[in-house]
This record gives structure tokens, C-alpha cells and sequence, in this order.
């Protein structure tokens, strides 16, 4: 187990990690860091808790969006996978016919 010291607005945090992922961590915090200090540029009178609220709320914001992206791309992938299982049957379908055409005869 690691200790990292991150900075985030004026405040300075120390979090656990597990060892070799201190510099994601690190990462991660900085990103975090960027986002509260654009959000302060818009409202510079608020607090350091209601900027990692807000900052938390825009970030969850992005999550639901990029969530709601995939679902949508999954959700179109389906009809694709139904016209190529009905078309995979039909060959099926075909070849049965074929095959049924030539034992009765």
C-alpha cells in the first residue's frame, strides 16, 4: 500500500493506493483538480465543498452521456445481429429445401 499526496484547489489530500497505481491516481486527481478549477472561474465565490459538488454533478453528468452514447450504439448493433440471424436461417432454410428436393426425388 502506497500514500500519494494530491493537491486539489488550495487543499493538499493524502489517499492509500495499492502499490503501482500511484500515478493513475495521481491522474485522476489532477483531471479532477482541472474541472474544479474551471468551475471556480465561473462561480470564484464558492466554497471548496460546493466546488467539488458541482465538480462531482458535472462529472456524473459526462458518465450518464457517455452511458447513454453506448446503450444507443448497442441498441443499433441489435437489429444488425437479427437481419444477419435471419439471414443465416434462410441460407439454412434454402439448403434444407435443396437437400429435401433431392430425397424426393
Amino acid at each position: 500500500m502506497s500514500i500519494v499526496t494530491i493537491i486539489l484547489g488550495s487543499k493538499t489530500f493524502q489517499l492509500a493506493c495499492s502499490d503501482g497505481s500511484e500515478e493513475e491516481l495521481c491522474n485522476l486527481a489532477a483531471k479532477l483538480n482541472e474541472n474544479i478549477t474551471q468551475i471556480k472561474k465561473a462561480s470564484p465565490s464558492a466554497s471548496f465543498e460546493l466546488l467539488l459538488v458541482m465538480s462531482a454533478l458535472s462529472l456524473q453528468e459526462q458518465v450518464q452521456n457517455l452511458t447513454n452514447k453506448i446503450a444507443k450504439i448497442d441498441g443499433d448493433k441489435i437489429p444488425c445481429e437479427e437481419e444477419k440471424f435471419a439471414e443465416t436461417l434462410s441460407t439454412i432454410a434454402g439448403y434444407l429445401e435443396e437437400l429435401a428436393r433431392k430425397i424426393g426425388k
